[in-house]
């Protein structure tokens, strides 16, 4: 049978994947799309091999995976998709609830971090289906990420409604880049099959290198997706980081550490390799 590799639906995942939808690198493993907590749902079911998935997931079941080298979806600033639209500042958020849609996890863990570590309060998340084209009744503020955070961001015409980039908040708090998703294998897939996982790894790499050097057919897809204006999305890319060199896993153990003395995880992770 062959390998299942996931992939994001959001847009800020086709430097990395496009190279494969397009048949520009061959693959020879069946592509499954889906938002980040569906492919990490996919992984825990055993029905995905190999996959982007969130990094609070991966922290949270490291003991089942091995992390693929030198790919991330990662930002060492802001990054425009991570984003809380608020009726007050971060600060007073206290005791207001912020709407979350489910479709990632470790954006609302960094908001949870954030809330607790920087400004001294629980937050309380209310999970929506959908978020209606603003912050629901009863609620202080919604978070959205990837492709609805974007197209959120430029219909936003409320003077009242502050755009907080979660991102760029990480940032100035602690001074480290954030990681939002990681490739990773299943261990029991990988120590069975060895020679395929190192196979795919060598084609996200060179997918990543084609994305990357048809940045013009990256931002096609991206505008025919979304809608939005090409210089917005030229910026967008620009703001995201694809490896995953040392400053980002020293920026990765951080949020993890964090996280844990919040209790959000209950052990410290590892963050472990597969050899190349």
């Amino acid at each position: 049978m062959a390998a299942r590799l996931g992939s994001i639906e959001f847009i800020n995942s086709l430097p990395v994947d496009l190279g494969l939808l397009e048949g520009a690198v061959p693959l020879g493993a069946e592509i499954i799309q889906g938002n980040p907590v569906f492919l990490n749902r996919r992984m825990a079911e055993g029905k995905l091999d190999v996959s982007p998935v969130s990094a609070f997931w991966y922290a949270q079941n490291f003991e089942s995976l091995f992390l693929l080298p030198d790919l991330s979806i990662s930002s060492k600033s802001g990054v425009q998709s991570v984003l809380l639209f608020s009726r007050f500042d971060f600060k007073d958020l206290k005791g207001k609830p912020i709407a979350v849609t489910g479709k990632g996890r470790t954006t609302p863990a960094l908001l949870e971090v954030l809330s607790r570590v920087h400004y001294g309060f629980v937050p309380t998340l209310r999970e929506v289906s959908e978020n209606g084209g603003g912050i629901p009744p009863g609620c202080g503020a919604l978070l959205l990420i990837g492709d609805e955070a974007l197209i959120a961001r430029e219909r936003n015409v409320r003077s009242d409604v502050k755009v907080i980039d979660l991102a760029e908040e990480w940032r100035r708090q602690t001074g480290a880049p954030i990681v939002f998703a990681v490739w990773a294998v299943r261990r029991d897939y990988f120590n069975a099959n060895v020679r395929e996982v190192r196979r795919i790894h060598r084609a996200l790499l060179q997918s990543r290198e084609w994305g990357l050097a048809h940045l013009e057919e990256v931002l096609k897809r991206s505008r025919e997706k979304t809608g939005l204006a090409l210089r917005g999305l030229r910026s967008y890319f620009s703001s995201i980081a694809y490896d995953l060199d040392e400053e980002l896993i020293k920026g990765m153990r951080l949020y993890f550490d964090l996280a844990e003395k919040c209790g959000l995880l209950a052990a410290k992770p590892a963050v472990e390799f597969v050899e190349p």
